[in-house]
């Protein structure tokens, strides 16, 4: 049921919600393998702070998708955004007692892992809020233009990100997560004064809606939903593992290294954004087609990261990746919530918006380890991974479509 005048608005000030705190990942991502370095921490203390927190957050998204639905989605969205603020403000913190040799070693591997999981825990509350209020004005026609508009902050701050954390990181490797918080905070700002409120979804239903909702639950959408933490779980082993094979094969400094893995994602950050405004959000191409087209060219991009022996090639690949997840994370989420039930809905809205941390949680762990036997593995299993995710997503868009002939 889509807004009157206003839902124009509302969509401007979701993405401004959710561009801040993805400007927010964007810089983390971006500086934390040169920070670990410089604090002396190995890639496993990275990759544990990296899967821990992923893994609160992914369990907080499905328990924030319920109360959202219950509280409203505004509340909660506020709740998500302070969260993230002070969070931020605290790990950084952390960093910045160990660079400064208050606390070392395990202490300083504690203090940032405690830090970013007790941010993970109310930061969590964003994005199924905002995808929860995009979803709950959208119709299924409109739906995957309605998630586009929402989540392609996060490809607007993975462009945004990176830039800014290699600006300010010549100030000092902490400079770019302290400015977060005065981002988080503006966003914070402007929910609380522009963000219309909505009715909270949790609404009582009669017997005879809740036996119909009981008998129309489905796998199917579980399938998009275990597609989209594998398109996140690839992501993650590479994010976790480029800025380390920056340093370690091209013999980048640390800060150096950063500023080359901002300008990688922004690389990708960049060719997102244009497919999502170019055909996503315009509706030139059906979720369907944009799934086919998606998964094989990340499979590609990864396999091009393995094979790559020059920074033309590796810059290559990553334009690729972002064409691929362009389509692939809007499309995917759609067809999660086109094919569920009524009753589901809260549910699968709450596990998309939890997929990127559940990436995560696998993701860091594992290339961490299969980057000590060979620096280049981690892109070699995230294109294996992402094939066998192609067929298994084919497979299932038959019969959904065989399903429905029939």
């Amino acid at each position: 049921m889509p807004l009157p005048p206003s839902s124009t608005l509302v969509f401007k000030v979701l993405f401004c919600a959710l561009l801040a705190t993805s400007v927010g990942q964007s810089v983390m991502l971006t500086t934390l393998p040169s920070m670990g370095r410089e604090a002396n921490l190995t890639e496993f203390h990275i990759a544990t702070i990296m899967s821990s927190s992923a893994f609160i957050f992914a369990f907080g998204t499905n328990l924030w998708s319920k109360v959202a639905k219950r509280a409203g989605f505004k509340r909660i969205l506020m709740v998500g955004l302070t969260g993230y603020s002070l969070g931020t403000f605290a790990f950084a913190s952390a960093w910045m007692a160990g660079f400064s040799g208050l606390i070392s070693g395990t202490n300083l591997f504690l203090a940032l892992l405690i830090s970013r999981s007790m941010q993970s825990t109310i930061m969590s509350a964003t994005p199924p809020s905002a995808v929860g209020y995009a979803i709950a004005i959208s119709t299924p026609e409109t739906r995957v233009s309605a998630i586009s508009k929402v989540t392609s902050a996060s490809n607007v701050g993975q462009i945004i990100g990176p830039a800014y954390a290699g600006l300010l990181v010549s100030f000092g490797l902490l400079a770019p997560l302290y400015s977060i918080v005065l981002l988080t905070l503006l966003a914070l700002t402007l929910v609380y004064f522009k963000l219309p409120d909505l009715p909270p979804l949790g609404a009582q239903k009669t017997s005879a809606d809740l036996k119909r909702d009981e008998e129309a639950k489905t796998i199917v959408p579980y399938i998009f939903v275990a597609a989209c933490i594998c398109v996140f779980c690839a992501m993650a082993m590479m994010q976790q593992s480029l800025g380390f094979f920056f340093i370690d094969y091209y013999h980048f400094t640390p800060v150096d290294a950063a500023q080359q893995v901002g300008f990688a994602m922004m690389v990708s950050a960049a060719t997102s954004l244009t497919v999502q405004f170019g055909w996503v959000q315009k509706g030139r191409i059906s979720k369907e087609t944009m799934i086919t087209l998606a998964l094989p060219l990340l499979a590609l991009a990864y396999l091009l990261l393995f094979l790559q022996h020059s920074l033309t090639i590796l810059y290559l690949a990553m334009a690729l990746m972002g064409l691929g997840m362009g389509m692939a994370y809007p499309s995917l989420a759609a067809a999660a919530t086109t094919f569920c039930a009524p009753g589901q809905q809260a549910r699968i809205t709450g596990l998309i918006t939890a997929t990127t941390a559940m990436g995560y949680i696998v993701g860091p762990p594992f290339a961490a380890f299969i980057y000590q036997i060979n620096i280049a593995y981690p892109f070699a299993a995230a294109s294996l991974l992402l094939a066998v995710t192609a067929c298994m997503t084919f497979i299932t868009l038959r019969h959904v479509k065989q399903s429905t002939n029939n």
